[in-house]
């Protein structure tokens, strides 16, 4: 099967390797369609394969880091003791999967499993393994195109999860900071919460052009003008009730924290990668009685399965997202476009 691997820090190769065979818990999948995320170019562009390999223990094989961890396809094969789901199923499965025994999964905490769970990896591939499948994938409702179903994998569940996990409530204000792909998530999962004011904030006009159809009522373009500033004007100087820290640098935390009213909530789901540490400004109004949230990607079948049932019953459109199509053969050329963020590039439907 052919196969996108990081042999070394900025470096893909297309390889011919064995199509995998399933153990226990485990399904094969044939890909139908994948993706490229931006926590794919920190594990391209940043993260050695040693490193990974130490933080995501068995991910890394002996001939690279096989990429990508958004799919959806159909069952190939089956192993051992998995139940619910038999060849020729459509599905897709978690980024992040999940024991479902250890302490963090009894409490519904899939993402941060302690019992073997790891990231997804191998989806930029003809066919890929899903452990623990039983726990981390789920079916996919028919109605469902590949590009709706694949966001529930990743993208679509960190955004919302920002939402989610700020605990917004209807008219809440909110800043997102940053309209690429999560951070439009962020921005439609506020929209689809039932928030008040959405303002989404990032210096790519394209972007900010779907922010508005994603459900941003005012949108900032960082480059021509001071984001705080605007924000803090728009709320007669309150500050809004949720900001959203959507890219993992330390500007845009530091915007956030000081958007914020005084008992507002910074919401993190920046990818932050090899940078040791961000720091808090304690010059704002807020910093004395905030809510700090970080959130790594909601997990696991329930979560899955309550994201697809929002897209096939229509609460929200984020077909936008797929703004490129390409085929595998060509990826290491999808992931120039991607780092580039050239031609508008949001999401890029990587297909067979």
């Amino acid at each position: 099967m052919l196969v996108c691997v990081k042999t070394e820090n900025g470096k893909l190769e297309m390889m011919d390797l064995p199509i995998p065979e399933p153990g226990p818990g485990q399904i094969v999948v044939k890909m139908t369609l994948s993706t490229i995320c931006g926590t794919d170019m920190h594990f391209l562009d940043e993260i050695p394969n040693e490193a990974l390999a130490i933080g995501y223990p068995g991910i890394v094989q002996a001939e690279g880091l096989p990429m990508g961890h958004e799919g959806v396809g159909v069952v190939h094969t089956v192993g051992e003791g998995v139940i619910g789901f038999e060849p020729g199923d459509r599905v897709i499965a978690s980024c992040l999967t999940s024991c479902g025994r250890c302490t963090e999964c009894l409490h519904g905490d899939y993402s941060v499993c302690t019992g073997g769970g790891t990231m997804l990896t191998g989806c930029q591939a003809e066919y890929y393994l899903v452990p623990d499948a039983n726990i981390s994938a789920a079916k996919v409702p028919d109605g469902i195109t590949d590009e709706q179903a694949i966001l529930p994998t990743d993208i679509m569940s960190t955004g919302f999860g920002a939402i989610d996990r700020a605990n917004a409530g209807f008219g809440d204000t909110v800043a997102v900071f940053a309209q690429g792909p999560v951070g439009l998530c962020a921005t439609a999962g506020a929209a689809a919460r039932g928030c008040g004011l959405i303002i989404g904030v990032d210096t790519i006009p394209e972007r900010l052009e779907m922010a508005k159809r994603f459900g941003a009522d005012v949108v900032i373009n960082a480059a021509e003008s001071n984001p705080v500033a605007e924000i803090m004007a728009l709320t007669n100087n309150a500050g809004v009730d949720i900001a959203v820290e959507a890219v993992g640098t330390q500007a845009t935390f530091e915007a956030a924290n000081l958007v914020l009213r005084r008992g507002g909530t910074l919401s993190s789901v920046g990818v932050y990668g090899m940078n040791p540490t961000v720091t808090m400004p304690t010059m704002s109004m807020s910093f004395l009685h905030r809510r700090v949230v970080s959130t790594l990607c909601p997990s696991g079948r329930d979560r899955l399965e309550h994201l697809l049932a929002v897209l096939q019953h229509r609460q929200v459109d984020l077909g936008p997202l797929f703004t490129h199509h390409m085929k595998l053969a060509d990826a290491p050329q999808a992931y120039d476009l991607f780092r580039d963020k050239t031609e508008g590039v949001l999401k890029i439907a990587i297909t067979p």
